[in-house]
């Protein structure tokens, strides 16, 4: 540019050509920065012409003394308004903009070089739609449905074109590339998910139905690598010998005409990906009451079709959380096919699989449904001693439930085999009529005793259930505009109690079907929704911990009018639960979960749970030869013929749980041979198992073996040796109703035989 600090025009022109004109017309935008970073000034292209004018640029940016060589102009497509709202030099990276150098000629005009075709072939945009499902796996009672989530955020993003931002990438990251994928080594485990052929390393063996852990079991480094290299794609031999030329040049060329290519190498290297994965976020999208979504996005019409990656938010608790985030390499649908569904399947723990929208309860009907996703049609309300399978020793299933949870590991459970108690932070999940709340009906209530095990009679009166965090809150979406005149999401939360009215304490709302309804009166023209409906949504969350200890509880629900005033001798037919047989529909509420109950009328909910939060032990001890703890060196090695004659050997662990509310799974593998299947037990801690023998007094399990039991294979009538591993898990079966509470313990140990 020449010199001309006293450049007087402070309101001038520039011509806007390109080196390749376009198949057809689109926007144009330019920003003009100072060298500083500071926007000055932006304006639309008229007939492929811009004009500034400097004079009408904020009052404390007047005031600067601006040089004209300390101006930045940046040139790009104006398609998406939201350019409008960038602020930084940096943000229009995402538009790839083109930054011309400005000069001036002799007439005082200025004048840039033609936008290159390398960059203009970029701002040419077509439309594809992009659509998809959301779903989660859940368990009902003891069957798995696969259910659509509802109002997920979607976050629909682009990952740019490689040629684009190649040259970007710094030449210290570009030359470390040859010795990484010519000479790799590889660390592992390698958090990488599917596709193959990434290793998938599993921490518990025992979640994929295995018995036990087989602790020799090895590779070795240089057969580890070997077998990782061998499912990697095949480079080729012009590809190596360019990526060891040295040449950056050539080795960025390389990368970029070769990409698709090197996705798997680069999911090794994590550190890589803000280098070699930029991405754009395109929209963000809600699921709706079938968790679908769809959105139609632009892409730039020049060379492939997008490459498209996703990202899932839910609501939680009140705050969006990430639920569904994948490493970028291995889960981006590189030339995406517009108009296919991106179907994504989530195991969030906390993740509602609730989509009827517009589903509600009729009348003032409240039905009881669940403690987190357990029905409470399958919570046992009466005595019944029984045995667990396979075992002898009964014990009592009153306030147990046979549904699964998430993290069960080995533990199995079927219909009516009532085995596992609750822990952790419940929920309750009822269901409110739509003509609640109302005058009559305004307030519920959860309190809860302790009674005895053996006979149900009170141990103490009904105290109040604190929820936890002390404060139990219903949480909405809803729109707002920002400062920009942009529609925006935003988040709120409106408190359901506990509230003081009249005589009582303790109260909570009863929430309305719509949040614009009495009496919230959240402003309709935000078209608020809530993120539970209520014919199916969380009333109180409590830590189970802070009760009167382990036990059995009977915790009550009642209803009080607007006034405070407790709800007595209602009509049965206002309490319903689920069917046993299939928790999606509702029927009157059996006596069993009624307060007082007559042949009409009922006073309010009352279900027995047990509670349990204990921590499961255990141990494995030294192999017994002869009845005695066996007497081996530093070595390990335990002799079967301490005598010259064949010993008995015993194995011995132990494995307890305060309330025998626990299962426990113990094999022995023997070298790489595999498992020694007549060493191998499992049970629930409450009796003998397998054919080992529980010491009720102790906690031990043990069973004898000869030593051609164990050795099999490597006996070699009586001159054989090999070495074994023992692996003890213990679990407890206690669940929040989502999840297993865990109190786990375990243990692997290992032990050789020899003569």
């Amino acid at each position: 540019m020449a010199k001309n600090p006293d450049y007087p025009n402070r309101n001038f022109k520039i011509h806007i050509d390109f080196e390749q004109p376009p198949e057809r017309d689109f926007p144009l935008i330019g920003f003009l920065f100072h060298w500083r970073g500071i926007l000055l000034q932006w304006q639309y292209a008229k007939d492929n012409v811009l004009e500034f004018n400097l004079d009408k640029l904020p009052a404390h940016s007047r005031e600067m003394k601006i040089n004209p060589e300390q101006l930045r102009l940046f040139i790009a497509p104006a398609s998406d308004k939201k350019i409008t709202h960038i602020k930084t030099t940096q943000e229009l990276q995402n538009y790839k903009a083109y930054e011309p150098i400005m000069t001036w000629n002799a007439n005082q005009e200025i004048t840039i070089l033609p936008i290159p075709e390398v960059l203009s072939r970029f701002w040419l945009k077509c439309k594809c739609r992009v659509s998809g499902k959301v779903s989660k796996w859940f368990n009902l009672g003891n069957s798995w449905v696969d259910r659509p989530v509802c109002r997920a955020r979607v976050h629909i993003c682009e990952i740019d074109p490689i040629w684009y931002w190649i040259y970007r990438i710094p030449d210290h990251i570009i030359a470390k590339v040859p010795d990484a994928i010519l000479k790799p080594v590889f660390k592992f485990p390698i958090p990488i998910p599917d596709p193959a052929p990434f290793q998938r390393i599993e921490r518990f063996p025992m979640m994929e139905g295995s018995n036990e852990e087989n602790i020799f079991k090895t590779q070795s480094y240089t057969e580890l690598r070997k077998e990782t290299l061998s499912k990697l794609p095949e480079l080729g031999s012009e590809i190596r010998q360019q990526l060891a030329s040295g040449n950056l040049n050539n080795i960025r060329e390389t990368i970029a005409k070769n990409y698709t290519l090197f996705h798997p190498w680069f999911c090794f290297w994590p550190w890589w990906w803000p280098y070699f994965y930029r991405c754009k976020e395109l929209a963000v999208v809600e699921t709706n009451a079938s968790g679908r979504f769809e959105k139609s996005i632009y892409y730039n019409c020049f060379g492939d079709k997008p490459d498209i990656y996703i990202w899932v938010e839910y609501m939680i608790n009140g705050v969006w959380t990430t639920v569904y985030k994948p490493p970028i390499p291995c889960n981006t649908h590189w030339n995406y096919a517009c108009g296919t569904d991106i179907n994504i399947h989530l195991t969030h723990n906390m993740v509602a699989g609730d989509c009827c929208c517009d589903c509600h309860l009729p009348g003032q009907n409240v039905w009881l449904r669940s403690v987190g996703h357990t029905s409470v049609s399958h919570i046992k309300q009466t005595h019944q001693l029984l045995p667990p399978p396979m075992q002898s020793v009964v014990y009592d299933r009153v306030g147990l439930t046979d549904a699964g949870a998430a993290g069960d590991s080995f533990l199995v459970t079927t219909v009516d085999d009532y085995k596992r108690p609750f822990g952790g932070n419940p929920t309750f999940r009822l269901g409110f009529g739509s003509d609640l709340p109302n005058s009559n009906m305004y307030y519920y209530r959860w309190s809860y005793r302790k009674i005895s095990l053996t006979d149900l009679s009170p141990l103490s009166s009904y105290e109040p259930l604190e929820p936890k965090g002390a404060t139990f809150y219903k949480g909405y979406d809803y729109v707002y505009t920002d400062s920009n005149g942009d529609e925006q999401w935003g988040a709120d939360k409106v408190k359901l109690g506990p509230f003081t009215e009249g005589p009582n304490d303790n109260l909570y709302i009863i929430p309305p079907e719509l949040p614009e309804m009495a009496p919230f009166n959240i402003a309709a023209d935000s078209h608020p929704h809530w993120h539970q409906q209520t014919y199916n949504m969380d009333t109180i969350t409590f830590d189970s911990t802070n009760l009167e200890g382990d036990g059995l509880y009977e915790f009550k629900l009642e209803l009080f009018d607007k006034a405070g005033n407790l709800l007595q001798n209602l009509p049965k037919a206002t309490f319903k639960t689920p069917r046993h047989d299939d928790a999606s529909f509702s029927e009157n509420a059996p006596d069993i979960l009624l307060e007082n109950p007559t042949s009409s009328n009922a006073d309010a909910f009352n279900v027995i749970m047990r509670i349990d939060n204990g921590q499961c032990e255990g141990d494995i001890y030294t192999v017994n030869v002869n009845g005695e703890p066996a007497s081996s060196n530093c070595c390990g090695f335990v002799k079967y013929k301490p005598a010259g004659e064949e010993a008995e050997l015993e194995l011995t662990f132990r494995a307890v749980h305060p309330t025998n509310f626990a299962e426990f799974s113990f094999g022995v593998v023997k070298g790489t041979c595999g498992s020694v299947a007549t060493a191998s037990a499992r049970g629930m801690v409450i009796d003998s198992a397998s054919g080992y023998t529980l010491n009720t007094a102790t906690g031990i399990y043990s069973k004898t073996f000869t030593p051609s039991e164990l050795l099999g294979e490597c006996y070699e009538n009586g001159t054989g040796k090999a070495a074994f591993a023992e692996t003890l898990h213990i679990i407890s079966t206690a669940t929040d109703g989502i999840s297993r509470v865990a109190k786990d313990y375990g243990r692997t140990v290992a032990f050789a035989l020899e003569p």
